[in-house]
């Protein structure tokens, strides 16, 4: 199916996403680590990192070695060792190379304007301050940032940015830490963990929304954020077809849910800078077990899907995530950090908490059942029908049902 096709007439902006099928975007981007697509692409790369060793040749940043990190799908990631410390004596980068394709599947073109705005994003964002810990009795001491930036080869399209040493993503790091721990130690690690993602989200959205020339950047990421739109809505009505018997009778409010969000990407006034593609998949941190008493850098990556949105377009993306790992892999530490998560993003309206749940559940079902592997076929469904309960609860403001369930944590904090 094509969703260009399928996508909303009513967008002011249609860029040509002729090339954005949901068969070829759904393989590339949550089969991250499948061998054969790496395989297929691997002259390619070897050629793109003879490319880049040479690009960085007479640069502070000119390497002695490359080292391809997993994870990245759209980009080419690197682990350099460069052949003399930086003054403040870094020996390690990370390089992000890009191409006007997606690295594992040449064939899904992509634009290269995105690396431009996460150049910019991370520019403006190392004035950013740091969110730590505000309470000095909690024995864990979480710190929340983006990585340096270093330098940009515009015409290579190459960035050089800070390497977190042992990094691991969230989501790959809860799989491993926190399946069946359901201790109070684990409970309470969560809680602080979600609770410093959340405060730091609260507080770039706050601050992007002053940012003008931020803003003057990103607005131009139409593709990506249209994009963004076909999955979140165009694909909610999409599942009814994959799952008739569960979303079936839900088709009316998936079509008013989708309408809403064509009608809040056509009234710019209300947008603000976002980082569009915030999830467990996006923050790292170090893989070593958390310790009381020592600080846990937590990097925030991949801003080059920053776009202009609404704020709950964040949150309900990072909420789904966490969320699934409950759904999927019934670890508890998923909705802990979830109700940290809400907490440390602080008060919001009845609206907006309503809002942010309808992102959560079309996340869940456009997205969240489309991850190969993630689950039996009646997870899928299961969560399929999570996601249709929390759309359609929450499109009816029914604050009741929330506060009955796993996701009450959202109106805990409403004015």
């Amino acid at each position: 199916m094509m969703l260009c096709n399928s996508s909303s007439p009513e967008l002011t902006v249609v860029p040509n996403l002729s090339h954005y099928t949901e068969t070829n975007y759904a393989t590339i981007f949550t089969d991250r680590n499948n061998v054969d697509i790496l395989n297929m692409a691997s002259a390619s790369r070897e050629e793109i990192t003879s490319k880049v060793l040479e690009n960085l040749k007479g640069t502070p940043y000119e390497a002695s070695s490359l080292e391809a990190l997993s994870g990245g799908t759209a980009n080419f990631i690197y682990r350099a060792t460069l052949l003399k410390p930086l003054q403040d004596g870094t020996k390690d980068v990370l390089i992000k190379h890009s191409e006007d394709y997606v690295a594992n599947t040449p064939s899904f073109k992509l634009t290269l304007s995105r690396c431009s705005i996460e150049v910019e994003c991370l520019k403006a964002l190392s004035a950013f301050p740091i969110a730590g810990k505000q309470d000095e009795s909690d024995p864990y001491n979480f710190a929340v940032r983006t990585p340096k930036f270093f330098h940009f080869d515009e015409a290579n399209n190459t960035q050089v940015q800070e390497y977190l040493q042992n990094g691991v993503d969230l989501k790959t790091y809860a799989l491993k830490t926190y399946a069946g721990s359901n201790s109070e130690t684990t409970k309470h690690q969560c809680l602080q963990l979600g609770k410093a993602l959340g405060r730091w989200l609260r507080g770039f959205h706050n601050w992007a929304a002053q940012q003008a020339s931020l803003r003057a950047t990103v607005v131009g990421n139409k593709e990506l954020q249209l994009l963004k739109h076909i999955i979140n809505f165009t694909w909610l009505l999409d599942r009814i077809k994959q799952f008739p018997s569960i979303l079936g009778d839900s088709e009316g409010v998936f079509h008013e849910a989708k309408n809403m969000a064509a009608a809040e990407m056509n009234d710019e006034s209300k947008l603000q800078v976002i980082h569009g593609d915030f999830w467990s998949g996006n923050i790292l941190l170090p893989k070593d077990p958390i310790e009381e008493g020592v600080e846990v850098p937590m990097f925030v990556i991949d801003w080059e899907t920053s776009q202009i949105g609404k704020p709950n377009l964040d949150l309900g993306q990072m909420i789904a995530e966490l969320y699934e790992l409950k759904l999927y892999k019934d670890i508890l530490g998923g909705l802990w950090m979830v109700q940290g998560f809400v907490d440390g993003y602080g008060a919001v309206s009845e609206d907006f908490a309503f809002r942010t749940a309808i992102q959560v559940g079309a996340h869940l079902i456009s997205f969240g059942t489309a991850v190969p592997g993630w689950g039996t076929p009646e997870q899928v469904e299961n969560c399929a029908r999570t996601g249709k309960e929390i759309v359609v609860h929450a499109w009816k403001k029914d604050r009741h049902w929330f506060e009955q369930g796993d996701l009450a944590c959202l109106f805990t904090r409403t004015k």
